[in-house]
């Protein structure tokens, strides 16, 4: 009887190890090993969303990754950003975003998101922005246009993507210099949708990356670039460093977020992913071919970046609510 006893409990041990050799590979599986949707708040066919599909053909292509871009433009991007911060913390929904979004949005209203409010996973790029207008339109540089504008009031407007966004706010710090001057702040859906109107006639001035105007180069010109220095493919056109005062500096910095408490292990690959395909030498060449600057770092140091981004911009949305608020 005894003997029979310890035969069934060393079977039953044996099953169980077996069936925990077997459960192993599911629980240290590879990640990923399906699908990873990323989310964009921005609109289909602007610069960020090129460089989303860039990098998803190369994950594709080397590790067989696919990367489902989705584009969820509008509502300055709360929308985009509360459906991701709402779904499953395990790496397969992320988002390529701006700080923009991250950092200013959340200060000028309640909209269920904070940037801690996710796992800064990665920064990508840094786009260098500008002021393009038409040549037909008449308008040669920055001064002449506050000239213009301040001799036919609401005629020139200024369109960027979304209402409540970093460029909008940097628009109200720059019209203090022109307190006679009078540019109408207009607000669109994306890069590619902002473009179309430019083009079209239906505002003065565009305040977007200046990678959404190479593809226009002979049809736009762009007159003032607000990044420290000038940029490499407008060399003509002066900062607003140097036409009006130096504290007017704007990159627009975009990276990878996911769902607050995503796995450390798969945030470090998922970094490693995207540091990898930034250091391709074909990804490079693809994004230098539609201007698109690669700017790598980790999550950590993405994060402390989101946080300068709030920081930055926390007075002049304080000074905006406080207006708004007298009214």
């Amino acid at each position: 009887m005894f003997e029979t006893v310890k035969r069934r409990l060393a079977t039953a041990a044996a099953c169980l190890l077996a069936l925990c050799c077997m459960a192993a590979p599911a629980t240290a599986e590879t990640f990923p090993d399906r699908p990873i949707t990323l989310i964009m708040p921005f609109g289909a066919g602007n610069a960020p969303d090129t460089l989303a599909r860039i990098l998803g053909e190369y994950l594709q292509n080397k590790h067989g990754i696919t990367l489902l871009v989705t584009s969820k433009a509008g509502g300055s991007g709360i929308p985009a950003m509360v459906e991701l911060s709402r779904a499953r913390p395990d790496g397969y929904t992320i988002s390529l975003t701006s700080a923009n979004v991250l950092t200013v949005v959340p200060q000028v209203k309640p909209c269920g998101f904070t940037y801690e409010s996710f796992t800064p996973i990665a920064q990508i790029s840094e786009f260098t922005m500008g002021w393009g207008v038409l040549p037909a339109s008449g308008i040669t540089s920055l001064a002449d246009l506050m000239e213009k504008a301040k001799a036919a009031p609401d005629k020139y407007s200024l369109g960027s993507p979304g209402a409540l966004t970093a460029q909008r706010f940097f628009h109200m710090q720059l019209m203090k210099h022109f307190p006679g001057s009078n540019v109408p702040y207009v607000a669109y859906n994306g890069g590619g949708e902002l473009v179309t109107a430019l083009l079209g006639g239906h505002i003065s001035v565009a305040y977007t990356p200046v990678a959404n105007f190479l593809p226009h180069k002979d049809a736009i010109r762009v007159i003032a670039v607000s990044s420290a220095k000038r940029d490499a493919y407008y060399p003509d056109a002066p900062t607003f460093v140097e036409q009006v005062d130096k504290n007017l500096v704007f990159d627009s910095v975009y990276g990878i977020v996911g769902p607050r408490r995503i796995p450390a292990d798969r945030v470090e690959r998922l970094q490693e992913l995207f540091k990898e395909a930034l250091a391709d030498p074909g990804v490079q060449a693809k994004l230098q071919q539609v201007y698109i600057r690669p700017s790598y770092l980790p999550g950590a140091e993405f994060g402390k970046v989101l946080k300068q981004y709030s920081d930055f911009f926390a007075a002049p949305i304080r000074q905006y609510k406080e207006e708004k608020g007298a009214q």
